[in-house]
């Protein structure tokens, strides 16, 4: 029998959809809140908890700012996009800070160390334009917490261990960690520090809502589940990939990917370097028409420093299995090239497949996340209590934990200082949104230019 829920108290009614990185980000800034003392927090999670891309991803805490900062002048301008960098650095120190307040065990369950994340490219034009890219970013924020080196092909195997490249970005200032092992301790830490103002029900899809202002002017919104209904005065969607499900006018502008990560075992000649550094490596990304694969040009890792153990993710598959929803399955062509690639990065790989695995990310038509109260134009809903902080374009860890916090303020009637203004919700932004300008996005930001596929979707 399906369990029910043994109480659908009236005062929990900020409901927090979502056990991730940003739906625990919302629920702590919210019970740790001097002004909301008296606030109960229903956490729903359609799994088991940090089950989601949060549980699955690779454990790198850097920053694409380098990449994405030249696009983001001429999209927002050089105020908005210098918030954006300024934001990202201060993700990855508040994660930091997060860790340092552990207690010793839980600290070392992390994982967490400080390490120089290298970006290598394969083509001398790619490798040009990231520099170029990084000498703006510096120009713009010569202060920042992030420190970038370009290096030779030299160095780029000397120190990384790299293959043949056309050079290496640097970021000094970045970090690597088990997330999993982060967030299902700060989750457990809410459950023991507000018994009675937390709570969390695991393996409870949320299916439908529904909103009846005039029935109740205190939760004017009911939630179904399998296990029954419960209502809400407030929403908050965290739910990344999936949001679409329950906000139905997001469908084509806030769309799933399935990312593929994988555990690999390098080989008696591959050093362990996991202590120090982590790795990203750049190539062309390309469409074939033809056949609908999509190679999105960058595979990304990081190695277990006790362990040596690299995790290697990168995205080499069909459109069709590319663009989903299903984290049960991973695509064949993505598996076999996952499981192959190590040695055309690393000079010293001899890679033995462990753990092959796929998570969904949120990807939006703009390319930049998307937080703020949701319109009923938006929710297809009446009523003004539902909020998302969702569409990280598959590099959250740098934004998704000060996203949740903001959208926490956000719900208390507060101001968020610091969140950039170029993600923030609103009509006038999505108003020109398509599945055309989203497939557009997809191919100039993640496979470095290219025209957008018309078929295979």
């Amino acid at each position: 029998m399906a369990r029910t829920f043994a109480s659908n108290n009236l005062r929990r009614t900020i409901r927090d959809l979502g056990s991730g990185i940003t739906g625990i980000a919302v629920a702590h800034c919210l019970l740790n809140h001097p002004k909301a003392s008296g606030l109960q927090v229903t956490m729903l999670e359609a799994r088991g908890s940090v089950s989601g891309a949060t549980g699955r991803n690779g454990g790198h805490l850097v920053s694409d700012s380098d990449s994405l900062f030249p696009a983001l002048v001429k999209a927002v301008g050089f105020e908005l996009a210098v918030e954006t960098v300024r934001f990202s650095e201060a993700n990855i120190q508040r994660l930091r800070e997060l860790v340092d307040q552990l207690d010793p065990e839980d600290r070392q369950a992390t994982e967490f160390r400080n390490v120089t994340t290298s970006t290598a490219f394969e083509d001398r034009e790619s490798f040009d334009e990231a520099v170029d890219a990084v000498r703006q970013l510096v120009k713009a924020c010569p202060d920042g917490d992030i420190g970038y080196k370009v290096s030779n092909q030299e160095n780029a195997t000397k120190t990384f261990g790299y293959g043949k490249v056309a050079g290496v970005i640097e970021q000094h200032g970045v970090a690597a960690l088990w997330p999993y092992k982060l967030l299902t301790t700060i989750l457990a830490s809410l459950k023991r520090d507000f018994p009675g103002r937390f709570n969390l029900e695991t393996y409870t899809p949320v299916q439908s809502i529904s909103h009846q202002y005039h029935t109740s002017q205190r939760h004017p919104y009911t939630l179904h589940t399998p296990r029954g209904s419960i209502v809400a005065k407030q929403i908050v969607h965290c739910t990344n990939g999936y949001s679409a499900n329950l906000i139905p006018n997001l469908v084509g502008k806030l769309y799933p990917l399935r990312g593929t990560m994988s555990t690999q075992s390098m080989g008696p000649s591959f050093p362990n370097r996991g202590e120090k550094v982590s790795w990203a490596h750049v190539s062309k990304g390309s469409y074939n028409a033809d056949t609908g694969r999509i190679h999105l040009g960058l595979y990304y890792a990081q190695q277990n420093a006790k362990s040596g153990v690299m995790f290697l993710g990168g995205e080499s598959q069909k459109l069709a299995t590319l663009i989903s929803s299903d984290d049960s399955t991973v695509a064949d062509d993505a598996h076999e090239t996952l499981c192959s690639v190590a040695p055309r990065i690393w000079k010293d790989a001899s890679p033995q497949p462990l753990e092959v695995w796929s998570g969904i990310m949120g990807f939006t038509t703009d390319g930049m996340p998307l937080v703020g109260k949701l319109p009923p134009s938006l929710s297809g809903r009446m009523g003004n209590g539902e909020w998302l902080a969702a569409g990280f374009n598959g590099h959250g860890m740098d934004k998704c934990w000060l996203s949740g916090e903001a959208i926490a303020k956000m719900v208390l009637g507060e101001t968020a200082p610091g969140f950039p203004r170029a993600y923030l919700l609103s009509e006038r932004r999505i108003a020109s949104w398509t599945p055309e300008k989203a497939a557009e996005t997809l191919m100039d930001h993640i496979m470095l230019g290219g025209a957008p596929p018309s078929s295979h979707l």
